[in-house]
This record gives C-alpha cells, sequence and structure tokens, in this order.
C-alpha cells in the first residue's frame, strides 16, 4: 500500500510539472517572445551565452526563452532586451492602427505577462503614442519581479483593489486602495502584493514602454 502511495504522489507530481511547465510555454507562445529574441539576438551577432554573460543570467534561461518554454518576467526581459540593447517598442514591433479611439474588452488587452502577476496593456496597436496604460493583477506575493523595474521616463499608479507594497530608493511604502504612487526619472523599484486577495494596480507611464 505504502509503495501504491508513492507511485501516485509520483504520478501526481509529474502531472502538476507537466502542467506548469505548458502553462508558462503557453504564456510564453503568446507574445512570441522566444522567436523575437532569437531574431535580434542573431541580428545583433550575439551567441546565447554571449547575451547571458551581459544580462547577468544563465544561459539555460536564454535557451529556454527563445524555446517558448520560458515566459519571463517584464523586469528580466527589459534587462535582457538592454543587453542587446533594443527598446521594449522595438523588440515587440507591434502593428500600427490608425485609429485615434480605441475600445477594448477585457479580454481584448493586449497580455503583457500572465500567471501570479497579471499585466494587460492599451493602446498595443500605436506604437506613436506618448502614453502606456496597464491594468495590473498580483495574487497573494506576487511581485514585478527579483528585479527592479527601471523606466526611462515618468510612472504613475493608483491602487484600486488590494494592498501593495512599493520599494524604492531604500524605502518600502504600503500603500492601500485608493493610494498611489508616482515615480519622475529612472527610479528603480519593485511592486509587491502584500494583502491575501489579488491587488490591481492601474499603472501609466510615459514614454511608452510597449
Amino acid at each position: 500500500m505504502t509503495e501504491k502511495r508513492s507511485r501516485k504522489a509520483q504520478q501526481g507530481g509529474r502531472r502538476k510539472t507537466s502542467a506548469a511547465k505548458a502553462r508558462s510555454r503557453s504564456q510564453a507562445n503568446d507574445l512570441a517572445v522566444g522567436a523575437r529574441l532569437k531574431v535580434v539576438r542573431e541580428k545583433a551577432g550575439l551567441s546565447q551565452r554571449e547575451l547571458a554573460k551581459r544580462a547577468g543570467v544563465t544561459n539555460a534561461t536564454i535557451s529556454l526563452i527563445e524555446q517558448e518554454a520560458h515566459a519571463p518576467s517584464l523586469a528580466s526581459l527589459h534587462r535582457i532586451l538592454a543587453a542587446i540593447p533594443i527598446s521594449m517598442a522595438d523588440f515587440f514591433a507591434l502593428p500600427a492602427s490608425q485609429q485615434n479611439v480605441l475600445f477594448y474588452d477585457p479580454e481584448s488587452l493586449a497580455v503583457v505577462t500572465r500567471g501570479a502577476a497579471d499585466l494587460r496593456v492599451l493602446g498595443s496597436e500605436r506604437r506613436d503614442k506618448s502614453l502606456q496604460l496597464f491594468i495590473e493583477r498580483y495574487r497573494p506575493g506576487a511581485s514585478t519581479g527579483v528585479e527592479p523595474v527601471v523606466h526611462q521616463g515618468e510612472t504613475a499608479a493608483v491602487v484600486v483593489q488590494g494592498v501593495v507594497e512599493v520599494e524604492t530608493g531604500g524605502e518600502v511604502r504600503r500603500i492601500e486602495a485608493g493610494g498611489g504612487y508616482q515615480l519622475i526619472g529612472a527610479q528603480p523599484y519593485r511592486l509587491r502584493n502584500a494583502g491575501r486577495t489579488i491587488a490591481v494596480v492601474v499603472c501609466a507611464c510615459t514614454p511608452p514602454m510597449i
């Protein structure tokens, strides 16, 4: 009986691992991050090993991203692209639209990342815009990533649900729904859901990141 339970536990663990890998692969495929990264890396004349060294990540990380087997966080992707270098906007090379008024249903927002940190963006069709708006949802404990986010511009955000902690300049501030923050200049920061429910943040930045 003990051996049977052990085999079942192992099979269950393998199924969970496979499901997790499938979810990560699906997330990476949404924006074809891997295919895009391979093209820009080769165009820059960089090997996977050289790009990994420049970005301060492992060679396996670059390899998994290019295989669409791993979806990097926004901060990690920004760090890798900065090592090439190429901007987020040029990397995604999103199609231009001639419409000056754009409307979105919740399911039609462009997906930047999925999972514990779910980021959606408006205006992905227009690369000539001067303002970017993100709708961000963080599960309890989820964050923007280990690496701080650095935006060469201005960022402002309002917490519309839950409680978050913002770490910047060696200071950590707790912000509840209705509060917010604004960063002027390239101020590195990290955001983390410090509550027990999903936190929702509406964030605007200029110039656009994507």
